[in-house]
Order: structure tokens, then sequence, then C-alpha cells
């Protein structure tokens, strides 16, 4: 049964995501413009169907996310990751969206830190994405923060994978 959940999924995704990238394909061509042929309305049009569609294909590959470790089959694949290059992917990847609604974004990561941290980027990243677009999509005055420091609590010393680990991390978003 959960095999064949997972099967339909993938069937479900892969049909979804076809025309979807033709979609996005053309709709990116459009927003172009490059035969200088669109008003600058249809532009923008071209731009929101570009944008939405690509939400759409996000929500897509989420869904599929979630069959996975709902069936018990999602894989972690463990990787070095270092903090400087984490740090300039949340700041690149959100500071001009904070900026966009007036909102101050802060990235502080605690001086403590090693160089680097064993984790899945992708599941990492989906994470904070989750995060920081809730935090920054329902925050309308303040600001948004996001602190990266060593783990005091919060997290179980008897966990079979963490109570081997030579230090935890703890992300906090903050809106």
């Amino acid at each position: 049964q959960r095999q064949m959940c997972i099967r339909d999924s993938a069937n479900m995704s892969h049909e979804l995501r076809t025309p979807l990238n033709s979609i996005l394909i053309l709709s990116q061509q459009l927003a172009e413009n490059a035969p200088a042929t669109l008003n600058p309305k249809q532009v923008e049009f071209s731009r929101n169907i570009n944008s939405s569609g690509s939400d759409l294909l996000h929500l897509i590959n989420d869904i599929l996310d979630l069959s996975k470790i709902e069936s018990g089959t999602v894989t972690v694949e463990v990787e070095e990751i270092p903090f400087a290059e984490l740090h300039g992917n949340i700041d690149r990847n959100f500071r001009h969206v904070a900026e966009a609604k007036n909102l101050p974004f802060n990235v502080h990561f605690a001086e403590g830190l090693p160089k680097v941290m064993d984790s899945d980027p992708k599941r990492l990243q989906q994470i904070l994405k989750n995060l920081l677009s809730n935090a920054v999509k329902f925050t309308a005055h303040g600001k948004v923060e996001v602190r990266v420091d060593l783990a005091t609590q919060g997290w179980s010393a008897d966990h079979p994978v963490l109570s081997k680990a030579p230090q935890v991390i703890a992300f906090a978003v903050e809106d």
C-alpha cells in the first residue's frame, strides 16, 4: 500500500510538472519581451503567471515530500554545510522579500559556531524557506530575524542521532 501511494504521488507529480514546466518556460519568454511587442502591463502579467507557476511547482514538490515522509520513504542526504555559505544563502534569498514589505531583516550567526555543520542541505533549505516565507508574509510591522547558535535547550540528549553529535545547532526565526 505504501509503495502504491508513493508511486501514485510520483505519477501525479510528473503529470502536474510536465505542463507546468511548459507554462513556466513560455511565461518567462513572454516576460523577457525580446521582440519588444508587449506593453508594460502584459509583461507584468507574464511575470505574475511565471511567479504563480513557480509557487505551484514548489507546492507540488512539497506535497511529494510530505507523501514520502508519511510513507517512511524519505531519504536524508547528510553533507557538510559551511555556515558562511548558509548565511549568504539566507541573506540573498530573503532580504529582498523582507525589504519589499519595508521590514528590517536581520541574520545573526553566533560567534561560537563551528565552520560547518552536518545536515541535509535540501531539507534545511526547505525548513528555513517555509519559516522565513511565513514570517515575511504574516508580518505587517516590525522585523524578521534569523538567529543561529549552539542549542542549549529544546532537544533531548538521549535522542539517537543528536546524542552522538558533538554540538547541536539551534535555528530561530522571529517576526
